[in-house]
C-alpha cells in the first residue's frame, strides 16, 4: 500500500510536527499557509494519514498497511473528513465558497464518537473558500474541539482568512526549496528535462518545484513564458496592448490564469526594483515603471482578479489591465517616484 510522501524539503517541518504530536502537543488546528506549488497539500495528506493510521513508524509516518492506511488509500476512512467548495450541477463548475451548510454538516458529525477509538481528521482546502458565516461555523467547533479532533486548513491566501480563526491556529509555513534542492527533485521526476528548460521551468513556477512539475507537464508554463514575452513587449510599445489582450482569449479559466501569471510577474518587477538590480530578461523596466507604477499595477491586477470571478467580460478586463500596464510603462518620470 503507497504512503502519503514527505518531500524532501518537508523534512523539518514534519520533524517538528511529529514531536509536538509524540509530546501530545500538537494543535487541533493546523494553518498549512504558503504559495502554490510547495507542496502544503500532499504534506497535508501525509500528516492526515499519519493521524489515522494504527502503526505509525519512529519517524511517525503512516505505516502503509494497517486497516487505517488500506481505509485512507481508498478514499473511505470513515473518520477522514475532505472540506472543498462543492460543484454547481447547473454550471458544472465550482462554487466559490465552501457553505455554511457544509460546516453545519461536519460540526454534527465530529460532536458523533470515532471509528475504531482513534482520531478524527479535517482537511479544508482552501480555507480561504470559507465566507463569513462558514468561518463563524467553523469557529465553534474550533473553540470547543472534540476530543482528538484535527483540523488541517490548507491555504495559499492565510492573510485572506478572518483574524479570529487565524489565531485560534498554529501557523506552518510553507515556502520554496533552496534552488539546489529544487533542481535535483525536479531532474528526479523529468530526467529527459535539459539544463537550460530545468532552469526555465523554475524561474517561471517562481522556485515551486510541484508547480514547475505541473506546469512543464500541462504546457502552462510554455503559455506563461508567452505571457511574459508579450508584457515584456508591450513595456517597450513593441506589440499593441490589445493585440496582446485578444492572444489571451475570453476563456474565464484562461484569462484567470493569465491575471495569476501577471500579478507573479509583477512581484518579480517589484523585487527587481527594490534589489536595483536587473533581473534577466526584465532590462530596464523596473526602474522606468517605478514603485508607483508597479504597485498602481498590483492593485489593478489583484482588482481584476476580483473581477473575473462575477460577471465581467473576461475579455475587458484583460484589455483594461494590458492597456494601464502599457500607459504606466511609458510614464517614464513615474521611475523618480
Amino acid at each position: 500500500m503507497s504512503l502519503a510522501a514527505i518531500l524532501p524539503w518537508h523534512k523539518a517541518l514534519w520533524s517538528v510536527v511529529c514531536e509536538a504530536r509524540a509530546n501530545d502537543k500538537l494543535a487541533h488546528a493546523l494553518l498549512l499557509a504558503g504559495p502554490a506549488g510547495v507542496g502544503k497539500r500532499q504534506f497535508a495528506r501525509a500528516l492526515a494519514q499519519a493521524l489515522l493510521c494504527e502503526s505509525p513508524d519512529q519517524q511517525g509516518e503512516a505505516c502503509g498497511k494497517c486497516r487505517g492506511c488500506v481505509q485512507f488509500e481508498a478514499g473511505s476512512h470513515p473518520n477522514l473528513y475532505w472540506l472543498q467548495p462543492l460543484f454547481d450541477d447547473k454550471t458544472d463548475k465550482q462554487k466559490r465558497d465552501i457553505s455554511v451548510e457544509q460546516l453545519r454538516d461536519l460540526g454534527e458529525k465530529l460532536v458523533l464518537s470515532a471509528y475504531y477509538g482513534g482520531s478524527k481528521v479535517v482537511v479544508m482546502d482552501p480555507a480561504d473558500a470559507l465566507n463569513v458565516n462558514g468561518v463563524n461555523a467553523l469557529l465553534k467547533t474550533i473553540e470547543e474541539p472534540p476530543p482528538k479532533t484535527y483540523m488541517l486548513l490548507v491555504s495559499e491566501r492565510p492573510m485572506a482568512l478572518a483574524a479570529t480563526l487565524r489565531s485560534r491556529c498554529q501557523r506552518l509555513r510553507f515556502t520554496p526549496p533552496a534552488e539546489a534542492e529544487a533542481r535535483a527533485w525536479l531532474r528526479e521526476q523529468e530526467p529527459a528535462l535539459s539544463a537550460v528548460a530545468l532552469e526555465r521551468t523554475l524561474d517561471l513556477a517562481q522556485g515551486a518545484p510541484l508547480r514547475a512539475l505541473a506546469g512543464h507537464k500541462s504546457g502552462l508554463l510554455e503559455q506563461q513564458g508567452k505571457w511574459r514575452s508579450d508584457w515584456l513587449e508591450v513595456a517597450a510599445s513593441s506589440r499593441a496592448p490589445t493585440a496582446a489582450a485578444v492572444a489571451v482569449g475570453k476563456d474565464r479559466e484562461q484569462v484567470s490564469a493569465w491575471i495569476a501569471a501577471f500579478i507573479a510577474f509583477l512581484g518579480e518587477l517589484l523585487r527587481a526594483r527594490v534589489s536595483g538590480q536587473q533581473a534577466g530578461d526584465l532590462g530596464q523596466v523596473p526602474g522606468r515603471i517605478g514603485m508607483t507604477g508597479l504597485q498602481a499595477m498590483l492593485d489593478e491586477a489583484y482588482d481584476a482578479a476580483r473581477r473575473i470571478t462575477t460577471s465581467a467580460s473576461p475579455q475587458l478586463v484583460v484589455e483594461s489591465l494590458m492597456i494601464a500596464w502599457w500607459r504606466w510603462s511609458m510614464a517614464r518620470g513615474a521611475a523618480a517616484r
